[in-house]
């Protein structure tokens, strides 16, 4: 029994000590890694001009000094673990050729995506809008992106990318280190005969590991989630006879000048306009008044 009573305090002594090596990794993707990011700027191909492009790089490190099995080049040796995020702002000439058979949402489910989130906006007197959120697979990532440019001009495109590949060797090995603790609680708990009390405390002990497994592999899915697939978001609005923005000449500057200036006109005529239509009624009651109030003047003066 004094075998058995210590064999279960050993195991304890081990689990409270992963536990409490264990106790800081809740939050350890936003704490334990940090990285730089650069911010890159370059022409998007087949836009039918230059549309600005932002293309972001973050490289993460990690340090930790609990439960690590691997060698320090274990992220070295495997292979990068990438997650892209892209934004991407369409100008089309006609919407609803976007809603039809041939639409986005159709371009989408075509390259193995699908979409987390839509709105359209056809306000009546507006361009129409709309707000696409798409999942992609990686593998088919810069094929979508291609073929978005033949459903109208990209006059913005953003890419980021972030290297989770230390926080995925990390994070593998902290499950594999909790699976191998609570397989020796278990083993433990098969051939004691211990007290009670005893008992319970390991089964305590054990709970507490399967929650600590349970929950970091929530995080080693939602990660390798966010690596298969690429959230692509895709603003399109409509605009007639669109052009990409170009260096103005002289000659364009010139002609953008009498432009506004007979724009501003014609928004100058259509006000005064508006305000005069707005007198109109107030002259209508003012004129009579004026003139009674006039002859009374008149008849109280000649008395």
């Amino acid at each position: 029994m004094s075998r058995v009573t210590s064999r279960l305090r050993l195991v304890l002594g081990a689990a409270i000590v992963a536990v409490i090596g264990g106790c800081g990794s809740s939050g350890y993707l936003a704490e334990e890694y940090g990285g730089g990011v650069a911010v890159n700027s370059m022409p998007l191909e087949g836009a039918g001009g230059e549309a600005s492009v932002d293309v972001v790089d973050t490289e993460t490190s990690v340090t930790s000094d609990s439960e690590v099995v691997e060698s320090p080049d274990a992220a070295l040796e495997t292979e990068r673990q990438l997650i892209y995020v892209a934004e991407v702002r369409l100008v089309v000439e006609d919407f609803a050729a976007l809603e039809g058979k041939n639409g986005l949402s159709q371009l989408i489910e075509k390259h193995g995506g699908h979409t987390a989130d839509l709105s359209i906006d056809r306000n009546q007197g507006r361009a129409r809008s709309g707000h696409w959120k798409a999942r992609i697979p990686v593998k088919n990532y810069r094929i979508f992106l291609g073929a978005l440019t033949e459903l109208g001009v990209p006059e913005h495109f953003r890419e980021t990318t972030e290297d989770v590949t230390a926080q995925y060797v990390d994070l593998d090995a902290r499950i594999r280190n909790k699976k191998r603790l609570e397989e020796r609680i278990l083993q433990l708990l098969e051939r004691s005969a211990g007290k009670i009390n005893e008992l319970i405390e390991v089964e305590r002990e054990l709970g507490r590991v399967r929650g600590e497994i349970e929950r970091m592999d929530s995080m080693f899915r939602s990660l390798q989630s966010r690596i298969k697939m690429t959230t692509v978001t895709i603003d399109v609005r409509e605009e007639r006879d669109y052009e990409p923005p170009q260096a103005p000449s002289f000659g364009s500057r010139i002609g953008k000048a009498w432009t506004s200036s007979i724009l501003a006109i014609s928004v100058a005529a259509k006000n005064l306009l508006v305000g005069l239509v707005a007198v109109i009624p107030w002259l209508i009651l003012a004129i009579p008044a004026g003139l009674l109030l006039r002859m009374i003047w008149r008849r109280w003066r000649g008395t």
